[in-house]
Protein backbone atom coordinates (compact mmCIF):
# COMPACT_ATOMS: atom_id res chain seq x y z
CA UNK A 1 0.00 0.00 0.00
CA UNK A 2 2.78 2.46 0.86
CA UNK A 3 4.38 1.89 -2.57
CA UNK A 4 0.98 2.19 -4.30
CA UNK A 5 1.71 -0.95 -6.28
CA UNK A 6 -0.46 -3.99 -6.99
CA UNK A 7 0.71 -7.39 -8.17
CA UNK A 8 -1.92 -9.67 -9.61
CA UNK A 9 -2.95 -12.18 -12.19
CA UNK A 10 -6.08 -12.82 -14.21
CA UNK A 11 -7.20 -16.28 -15.28
CA UNK A 12 -9.88 -16.72 -17.92
CA UNK A 13 -11.51 -19.74 -19.49
CA UNK A 14 -12.05 -18.63 -23.07
CA UNK A 15 -13.14 -20.10 -26.37
CA UNK A 16 -10.33 -19.45 -28.81
CA UNK A 17 -11.46 -17.26 -31.74
CA UNK A 18 -11.12 -18.66 -35.24
CA UNK A 19 -8.06 -16.53 -35.96
CA UNK A 20 -6.36 -17.81 -32.79
CA UNK A 21 -5.92 -14.31 -31.31
CA UNK A 22 -7.63 -13.33 -28.07
CA UNK A 23 -8.21 -9.61 -27.57
CA UNK A 24 -8.47 -8.11 -24.07
CA UNK A 25 -8.37 -4.64 -22.56
CA UNK A 26 -5.45 -3.62 -20.33
CA UNK A 27 -4.58 0.04 -19.80
CA UNK A 28 -1.67 1.33 -17.71
CA UNK A 29 -0.75 -2.24 -16.72
CA UNK A 30 2.67 -3.86 -16.94
CA UNK A 31 2.18 -7.35 -18.38
CA UNK A 32 4.91 -9.69 -17.12
CA UNK A 33 3.84 -12.93 -18.76
CA UNK A 34 0.96 -14.74 -20.42
CA UNK A 35 0.34 -18.48 -20.49
CA UNK A 36 -2.24 -20.59 -22.31
CA UNK A 37 -3.01 -23.91 -20.61
CA UNK A 38 0.18 -23.45 -18.61
CA UNK A 39 2.45 -22.86 -21.60
CA UNK A 40 4.05 -19.44 -22.26
CA UNK A 41 2.69 -17.71 -25.32
CA UNK A 42 3.34 -14.58 -27.34
CA UNK A 43 1.41 -11.39 -26.69
CA UNK A 44 1.42 -7.76 -27.74
CA UNK A 45 0.27 -4.65 -25.89
CA UNK A 46 -0.74 -1.48 -27.70
CA UNK A 47 -1.28 1.41 -25.25
CA UNK A 48 -4.42 3.41 -26.02
CA UNK A 49 -2.71 6.66 -25.09
CA UNK A 50 -0.10 6.51 -27.86
CA UNK A 51 -0.05 9.66 -29.97
CA UNK A 52 -2.26 9.44 -33.03
CA UNK A 53 -1.44 10.85 -36.44
CA UNK A 54 -3.42 14.07 -36.17
CA UNK A 55 -1.27 16.37 -38.29
CA UNK A 56 -3.83 16.67 -41.08
CA UNK A 57 -6.47 17.83 -38.64
CA UNK A 58 -4.32 20.59 -37.17
CA UNK A 59 -3.06 21.83 -40.54
CA UNK A 60 -6.55 23.10 -41.35
CA UNK A 61 -6.81 25.21 -38.19
CA UNK A 62 -7.31 28.86 -39.07
CA UNK A 63 -9.69 30.12 -36.39
CA UNK A 64 -11.04 29.34 -32.94
CA UNK A 65 -13.94 27.46 -34.51
CA UNK A 66 -11.75 25.25 -36.68
CA UNK A 67 -9.44 24.63 -33.69
CA UNK A 68 -12.41 23.45 -31.65
CA UNK A 69 -13.48 21.16 -34.51
CA UNK A 70 -9.98 19.71 -34.76
CA UNK A 71 -9.76 19.16 -31.00
CA UNK A 72 -13.15 17.45 -31.03
CA UNK A 73 -12.06 15.21 -33.89
CA UNK A 74 -8.90 14.21 -32.02
CA UNK A 75 -10.91 13.49 -28.87
CA UNK A 76 -13.36 11.28 -30.77
CA UNK A 77 -10.44 9.41 -32.30
CA UNK A 78 -9.13 8.65 -28.82
CA UNK A 79 -12.58 7.45 -27.71
CA UNK A 80 -12.85 5.17 -30.74
CA UNK A 81 -9.38 3.82 -29.96
CA UNK A 82 -10.44 3.00 -26.39
CA UNK A 83 -13.11 0.65 -27.71
CA UNK A 84 -10.49 -1.59 -29.34
CA UNK A 85 -8.75 -4.47 -27.59
CA UNK A 86 -5.14 -3.55 -26.89
CA UNK A 87 -3.79 -6.77 -25.34
CA UNK A 88 -3.53 -9.41 -28.08
CA UNK A 89 -2.74 -12.96 -26.98
CA UNK A 90 -1.69 -15.63 -29.45
CA UNK A 91 -3.66 -18.78 -28.63
CA UNK A 92 -3.00 -22.07 -30.31
CA UNK A 93 -5.78 -23.08 -32.65
CA UNK A 94 -7.16 -26.64 -32.27
CA UNK A 95 -5.38 -29.24 -34.33
CA UNK A 96 -6.90 -29.99 -37.75
CA UNK A 97 -7.63 -33.61 -36.90
CA UNK A 98 -9.49 -32.49 -33.76
CA UNK A 99 -11.72 -30.26 -35.85
CA UNK A 100 -12.43 -33.07 -38.32
CA UNK A 101 -13.28 -35.43 -35.45
CA UNK A 102 -15.61 -32.83 -33.96
CA UNK A 103 -17.42 -32.42 -37.29
CA UNK A 104 -17.74 -36.20 -37.62
CA UNK A 105 -19.36 -36.46 -34.19
CA UNK A 106 -21.82 -33.70 -35.09
CA UNK A 107 -22.75 -35.46 -38.35
CA UNK A 108 -23.40 -38.65 -36.40
CA UNK A 109 -25.56 -36.81 -33.88
CA UNK A 110 -23.07 -37.15 -31.05
CA UNK A 111 -22.71 -34.04 -28.87
CA UNK A 112 -20.03 -34.83 -26.32
CA UNK A 113 -19.36 -32.16 -23.71
CA UNK A 114 -15.70 -33.14 -23.77
CA UNK A 115 -15.58 -32.49 -27.51
CA UNK A 116 -17.37 -29.17 -27.10
CA UNK A 117 -14.80 -28.05 -24.55
CA UNK A 118 -11.77 -28.90 -26.70
CA UNK A 119 -11.33 -25.32 -27.83
CA UNK A 120 -11.69 -23.80 -24.34
CA UNK A 121 -8.33 -22.58 -23.09
CA UNK A 122 -7.20 -21.34 -19.68
CA UNK A 123 -5.39 -18.05 -20.17
CA UNK A 124 -3.35 -16.54 -17.34
CA UNK A 125 -1.97 -12.99 -17.38
CA UNK A 126 0.54 -11.95 -14.71
CA UNK A 127 0.74 -8.19 -14.32
CA UNK A 128 1.37 -5.30 -11.97
CA UNK A 129 0.24 -1.71 -11.75
CA UNK A 130 1.97 1.15 -9.96
CA UNK A 131 0.63 4.57 -8.93
CA UNK A 132 -2.47 4.24 -11.06
CA UNK A 133 -4.36 7.46 -11.69
CA UNK A 134 -7.58 6.01 -13.09
CA UNK A 135 -9.74 3.05 -12.17
CA UNK A 136 -8.06 2.38 -8.83
CA UNK A 137 -7.03 4.96 -6.24
CA UNK A 138 -4.71 5.04 -3.20
CA UNK A 139 -4.68 7.28 -0.15
CA UNK A 140 -2.65 6.17 2.85
CA UNK A 141 -4.04 2.85 4.06
CA UNK A 142 -7.16 3.09 1.90
CA UNK A 143 -7.55 1.77 -1.63
CA UNK A 144 -10.73 1.83 -3.69
CA UNK A 145 -11.92 1.44 -7.27
CA UNK A 146 -14.57 3.33 -9.20
CA UNK A 147 -17.17 2.13 -11.70
CA UNK A 148 -16.60 4.77 -14.34
CA UNK A 149 -17.03 3.54 -17.87
CA UNK A 150 -14.03 1.70 -19.37
CA UNK A 151 -11.95 1.91 -16.19
CA UNK A 152 -11.98 -1.72 -14.98
CA UNK A 153 -9.20 -2.36 -17.52
CA UNK A 154 -6.98 0.03 -15.57
CA UNK A 155 -6.54 -2.38 -12.67
CA UNK A 156 -6.97 -5.85 -14.17
CA UNK A 157 -6.89 -7.30 -17.72
CA UNK A 158 -10.42 -8.12 -18.84
CA UNK A 159 -13.02 -7.96 -21.58
CA UNK A 160 -14.17 -4.45 -20.66
CA UNK A 161 -17.34 -4.56 -22.72
CA UNK A 162 -20.93 -4.11 -21.57
CA UNK A 163 -22.00 -7.15 -23.61
CA UNK A 164 -19.39 -9.50 -22.09
CA UNK A 165 -20.67 -10.92 -18.79
CA UNK A 166 -19.12 -13.70 -16.72
CA UNK A 167 -18.77 -15.03 -13.17
CA UNK A 168 -15.77 -14.21 -11.00
CA UNK A 169 -13.60 -15.81 -8.34
CA UNK A 170 -11.63 -13.08 -6.59
CA UNK A 171 -8.71 -13.28 -4.15
CA UNK A 172 -7.03 -10.32 -2.45
CA UNK A 173 -4.00 -10.55 -0.17
CA UNK A 174 -3.46 -7.54 2.10
CA UNK A 175 -1.60 -6.58 5.26
CA UNK A 176 -2.85 -8.14 8.49
CA UNK A 177 -4.49 -4.93 9.77
CA UNK A 178 -6.44 -4.30 6.56
CA UNK A 179 -9.77 -5.58 5.28
CA UNK A 180 -10.44 -6.25 1.58
CA UNK A 181 -14.07 -5.80 0.54
CA UNK A 182 -15.07 -6.83 -2.96
CA UNK A 183 -17.81 -7.96 -5.28
CA UNK A 184 -19.61 -11.20 -4.47
CA UNK A 185 -19.95 -13.26 -1.31
CA UNK A 186 -17.02 -13.71 1.06
CA UNK A 187 -16.23 -17.43 1.12
CA UNK A 188 -13.42 -17.33 3.67
CA UNK A 189 -10.27 -15.53 4.75
CA UNK A 190 -6.96 -17.19 5.56
CA UNK A 191 -3.54 -16.19 6.85
CA UNK A 192 -0.60 -16.51 4.51
CA UNK A 193 2.73 -18.08 5.44
CA UNK A 194 4.60 -14.85 4.72
CA UNK A 195 6.65 -13.03 7.34
CA UNK A 196 4.98 -10.89 8.49
CA UNK A 197 1.78 -12.82 7.89
CA UNK A 198 -0.88 -11.32 5.64
CA UNK A 199 -4.55 -12.09 5.06
CA UNK A 200 -6.17 -13.38 1.88
CA UNK A 201 -9.86 -12.66 1.32
CA UNK A 202 -11.64 -14.98 -1.12
CA UNK A 203 -14.86 -13.86 -2.84
CA UNK A 204 -17.11 -15.51 -5.39
CA UNK A 205 -19.64 -13.88 -7.69
CA UNK A 206 -21.86 -16.56 -9.23
CA UNK A 207 -24.08 -14.13 -11.16
CA UNK A 208 -22.61 -13.05 -14.52
CA UNK A 209 -21.83 -9.33 -14.77
CA UNK A 210 -19.56 -7.25 -16.98
CA UNK A 211 -16.14 -6.16 -15.76
CA UNK A 212 -17.23 -2.60 -15.02
CA UNK A 213 -19.16 -3.76 -11.96
CA UNK A 214 -16.21 -5.43 -10.25
CA UNK A 215 -15.32 -3.27 -7.25
CA UNK A 216 -12.75 -3.32 -4.47
CA UNK A 217 -12.12 -1.36 -1.28
CA UNK A 218 -9.21 -1.99 1.08
CA UNK A 219 -8.57 -0.27 4.39
CA UNK A 220 -8.52 -0.60 8.19
CA UNK A 221 -12.30 -0.88 8.16
CA UNK A 222 -14.84 -1.63 10.86
CA UNK A 223 -17.64 -3.98 9.81
CA UNK A 224 -21.21 -3.52 11.01
CA UNK A 225 -23.38 -6.55 10.15
CA UNK A 226 -27.03 -5.69 9.69
CA UNK A 227 -29.03 -6.79 12.72
CA UNK A 228 -32.13 -7.66 10.67
CA UNK A 229 -30.85 -9.21 7.42
CA UNK A 230 -27.80 -11.46 7.65
CA UNK A 231 -26.50 -10.87 4.12
CA UNK A 232 -26.32 -7.09 4.55
CA UNK A 233 -23.11 -5.45 5.77
CA UNK A 234 -22.13 -1.84 6.35
CA UNK A 235 -18.46 -0.84 6.50
CA UNK A 236 -16.55 2.33 7.35
CA UNK A 237 -13.37 3.59 9.01
CA UNK A 238 -13.32 3.34 12.84
CA UNK A 239 -13.89 7.08 13.39
CA UNK A 240 -17.24 6.93 11.56
CA UNK A 241 -18.69 3.82 13.21
CA UNK A 242 -21.17 5.67 15.45
CA UNK A 243 -22.50 7.70 12.52
CA UNK A 244 -22.70 4.57 10.38
CA UNK A 245 -24.81 2.75 12.95
CA UNK A 246 -27.27 5.65 13.05
CA UNK A 247 -27.36 6.20 9.27
CA UNK A 248 -28.09 2.66 8.08
CA UNK A 249 -30.69 1.75 10.68
CA UNK A 250 -33.46 2.08 8.07
CA UNK A 251 -31.76 0.13 5.31
CA UNK A 252 -33.19 -3.32 5.97
CA UNK A 253 -36.67 -1.87 5.45
CA UNK A 254 -35.77 -0.59 1.98
CA UNK A 255 -34.14 -3.91 1.10
CA UNK A 256 -37.19 -5.93 2.15
CA UNK A 257 -39.56 -3.51 0.43
CA UNK A 258 -37.76 -3.83 -2.90
CA UNK A 259 -37.81 -7.62 -2.76
CA UNK A 260 -41.51 -7.56 -1.91
CA UNK A 261 -42.45 -5.03 -4.60
CA UNK A 262 -40.49 -6.86 -7.31
CA UNK A 263 -41.55 -10.31 -6.07
CA UNK A 264 -37.91 -11.28 -6.57
CA UNK A 265 -34.98 -11.98 -4.29
CA UNK A 266 -31.84 -9.88 -4.37
CA UNK A 267 -29.89 -11.00 -7.46
CA UNK A 268 -26.56 -11.39 -5.64
CA UNK A 269 -25.67 -13.45 -2.60
CA UNK A 270 -25.00 -10.46 -0.35
CA UNK A 271 -24.90 -6.66 -0.37
CA UNK A 272 -22.28 -4.42 1.20
CA UNK A 273 -22.02 -0.66 1.61
CA UNK A 274 -18.59 0.90 2.17
CA UNK A 275 -18.10 4.51 3.27
CA UNK A 276 -14.75 6.20 2.64
CA UNK A 277 -13.52 9.74 3.43
CA UNK A 278 -14.87 12.34 0.96
CA UNK A 279 -11.42 13.74 0.21
CA UNK A 280 -10.36 10.46 -1.43
CA UNK A 281 -13.68 9.54 -3.07
CA UNK A 282 -13.79 10.09 -6.83
CA UNK A 283 -17.57 10.49 -6.74
CA UNK A 284 -20.21 10.55 -4.04
CA UNK A 285 -21.29 7.02 -5.01
CA UNK A 286 -19.67 4.22 -7.00
CA UNK A 287 -21.90 1.23 -7.71
CA UNK A 288 -20.59 -2.29 -8.24
CA UNK A 289 -22.15 -5.74 -8.23
CA UNK A 290 -23.29 -6.43 -4.65
CA UNK A 291 -21.03 -3.59 -3.44
CA UNK A 292 -21.52 0.18 -3.35
CA UNK A 293 -18.82 2.63 -2.26
CA UNK A 294 -20.03 5.95 -0.85
CA UNK A 295 -18.46 9.11 0.46
CA UNK A 296 -18.69 9.26 4.25
CA UNK A 297 -20.22 12.73 3.91
CA UNK A 298 -23.55 10.89 3.74
CA UNK A 299 -23.12 9.63 7.30
CA UNK A 300 -24.78 11.57 10.10
CA UNK A 301 -25.46 11.26 13.82
CA UNK A 302 -28.66 11.62 15.80
CA UNK A 303 -28.34 15.40 16.10
CA UNK A 304 -28.55 15.94 12.33
CA UNK A 305 -31.92 16.08 10.59
CA UNK A 306 -31.43 17.83 7.26
CA UNK A 307 -29.15 15.11 5.79
CA UNK A 308 -31.47 12.23 6.64
CA UNK A 309 -33.73 12.35 3.60
CA UNK A 310 -31.03 12.88 0.97
CA UNK A 311 -28.84 10.13 2.40
CA UNK A 312 -31.64 7.58 2.52
CA UNK A 313 -32.64 8.35 -1.06
CA UNK A 314 -29.04 8.03 -2.24
CA UNK A 315 -28.58 4.64 -0.57
CA UNK A 316 -31.98 3.45 -1.79
CA UNK A 317 -31.17 4.41 -5.38
CA UNK A 318 -27.84 2.57 -5.29
CA UNK A 319 -29.69 -0.52 -4.08
CA UNK A 320 -32.27 -0.21 -6.87
CA UNK A 321 -29.45 -0.06 -9.42
CA UNK A 322 -28.34 -3.53 -8.29
CA UNK A 323 -31.43 -4.91 -10.02
CA UNK A 324 -31.65 -2.43 -12.87
CA UNK A 325 -28.27 -1.62 -14.36
CA UNK A 326 -25.96 -4.19 -12.78
CA UNK A 327 -27.96 -7.44 -12.80
CA UNK A 328 -30.22 -6.56 -15.74
CA UNK A 329 -28.25 -4.87 -18.50
CA UNK A 330 -29.47 -3.16 -21.69
CA UNK A 331 -29.47 -5.15 -24.90
CA UNK A 332 -28.42 -2.04 -26.82
CA UNK A 333 -27.01 1.35 -25.71
CA UNK A 334 -30.24 3.16 -26.57
CA UNK A 335 -32.13 0.91 -24.11
CA UNK A 336 -30.08 2.13 -21.15
CA UNK A 337 -32.59 4.87 -20.34
CA UNK A 338 -35.21 2.26 -19.43
CA UNK A 339 -33.06 0.65 -16.73
CA UNK A 340 -32.17 4.07 -15.37
CA UNK A 341 -35.87 4.88 -15.26
CA UNK A 342 -36.80 1.61 -13.56
CA UNK A 343 -34.20 2.20 -10.84
CA UNK A 344 -35.47 5.75 -10.37
CA UNK A 345 -39.08 4.61 -10.30
CA UNK A 346 -38.31 2.00 -7.65
CA UNK A 347 -36.53 4.68 -5.61
CA UNK A 348 -39.59 6.91 -5.97
CA UNK A 349 -41.73 4.10 -4.57
CA UNK A 350 -39.37 3.90 -1.59
CA UNK A 351 -39.71 7.66 -1.01
CA UNK A 352 -43.48 7.43 -1.15
CA UNK A 353 -43.59 4.49 1.26
CA UNK A 354 -41.03 5.55 3.88
CA UNK A 355 -40.56 9.31 3.52
CA UNK A 356 -44.13 10.29 2.81
CA UNK A 357 -46.35 11.06 -0.15
CA UNK A 358 -45.69 14.80 0.16
CA UNK A 359 -41.93 14.32 -0.20
CA UNK A 360 -42.44 12.07 -3.24
CA UNK A 361 -44.81 14.53 -4.92
CA UNK A 362 -42.53 17.49 -4.23
CA UNK A 363 -39.50 15.77 -5.74
CA UNK A 364 -41.55 14.53 -8.69
CA UNK A 365 -42.80 18.07 -9.34
CA UNK A 366 -39.28 19.55 -9.31
CA UNK A 367 -38.00 16.81 -11.62
CA UNK A 368 -40.85 17.28 -14.11
CA UNK A 369 -40.27 21.05 -14.22
CA UNK A 370 -36.59 20.45 -15.03
CA UNK A 371 -37.50 17.93 -17.75
CA UNK A 372 -39.95 20.36 -19.38
CA UNK A 373 -37.36 23.12 -19.45
CA UNK A 374 -34.79 20.78 -20.98
CA UNK A 375 -37.25 19.60 -23.64
CA UNK A 376 -38.03 23.21 -24.55
CA UNK A 377 -34.33 23.82 -25.13
CA UNK A 378 -34.00 20.87 -27.51
CA UNK A 379 -32.99 17.82 -25.44
CA UNK A 380 -32.56 14.63 -27.49
CA UNK A 381 -35.04 11.76 -27.32
CA UNK A 382 -34.16 9.06 -24.80
CA UNK A 383 -33.99 6.17 -27.26
CA UNK A 384 -32.36 8.05 -30.14
CA UNK A 385 -29.13 6.56 -31.44
CA UNK A 386 -27.53 10.01 -31.22
CA UNK A 387 -28.37 10.07 -27.49
CA UNK A 388 -26.42 6.88 -26.80
CA UNK A 389 -23.90 5.55 -29.31
CA UNK A 390 -22.53 8.88 -30.53
CA UNK A 391 -22.09 10.19 -26.98
CA UNK A 392 -19.86 7.25 -25.88
CA UNK A 393 -21.65 6.83 -22.53
CA UNK A 394 -21.41 10.49 -21.47
CA UNK A 395 -25.19 10.87 -21.77
CA UNK A 396 -25.47 9.39 -18.27
CA UNK A 397 -23.28 11.92 -16.45
CA UNK A 398 -23.58 15.54 -15.43
CA UNK A 399 -26.70 17.71 -15.50
CA UNK A 400 -28.02 16.20 -18.71
CA UNK A 401 -27.61 12.76 -17.16
CA UNK A 402 -29.89 13.81 -14.31
CA UNK A 403 -32.42 15.27 -16.76
CA UNK A 404 -32.33 12.02 -18.71
CA UNK A 405 -32.93 10.00 -15.55
CA UNK A 406 -35.82 12.21 -14.40
CA UNK A 407 -37.42 12.00 -17.84
CA UNK A 408 -37.13 8.20 -17.81
CA UNK A 409 -38.90 8.06 -14.45
CA UNK A 410 -41.60 10.47 -15.67
CA UNK A 411 -42.38 8.19 -18.63
CA UNK A 412 -42.75 5.15 -16.37
CA UNK A 413 -44.97 7.11 -13.99
CA UNK A 414 -47.20 8.00 -16.93
CA UNK A 415 -47.42 4.31 -17.83
CA UNK A 416 -48.29 3.41 -14.24
CA UNK A 417 -51.05 6.01 -14.21
CA UNK A 418 -52.42 4.67 -17.50
CA UNK A 419 -52.29 0.99 -16.49
CA UNK A 420 -53.01 1.29 -12.79
CA UNK A 421 -50.58 0.52 -9.94
CA UNK A 422 -51.36 -3.19 -9.61
CA UNK A 423 -51.30 -3.93 -13.34
CA UNK A 424 -48.04 -2.04 -13.69
CA UNK A 425 -46.55 -3.94 -10.77
CA UNK A 426 -47.49 -7.27 -12.37
CA UNK A 427 -45.45 -6.28 -15.42
CA UNK A 428 -42.39 -5.95 -13.16
CA UNK A 429 -43.04 -9.35 -11.60
CA UNK A 430 -43.27 -11.01 -14.99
Amino acid sequence: MDKRRIYGYTELDVVVPENGILGLHADNLVIDSVTVDGEPTEFEVFPHYLALENGDRWCSVSSATSAADAAGSVYLSHLDRELLSNLLIMCKKPAEHDIERQEMHLENGVNSSAENNQNVKKVRIDYWVEKAETGIHFDGDVLHTDSQIRRARCWFPCMDDNLQCCCYDLEFTVASHLVAVSTGSLLYQIWTKDVPARKTFVYRLSTPVNARWISLAVGPFEILPDSNITHLSHICLPADLTKLRHTVGFFHSAFSYYEDYLSASFPFGSYTQVFIPPEIAISSASIGASLSIFSSQFLFDGKVINKTIDTRIKLAYALARQWFGVYITPEAPNDDWLLDGLAGFLTDMFIKRFLGNNEARYRRYKANIAVCRADDSGATALSAVAASKNLYGTQCIGLFGKIRSWKSVAILQMLEKQMGPESFRKVWAS
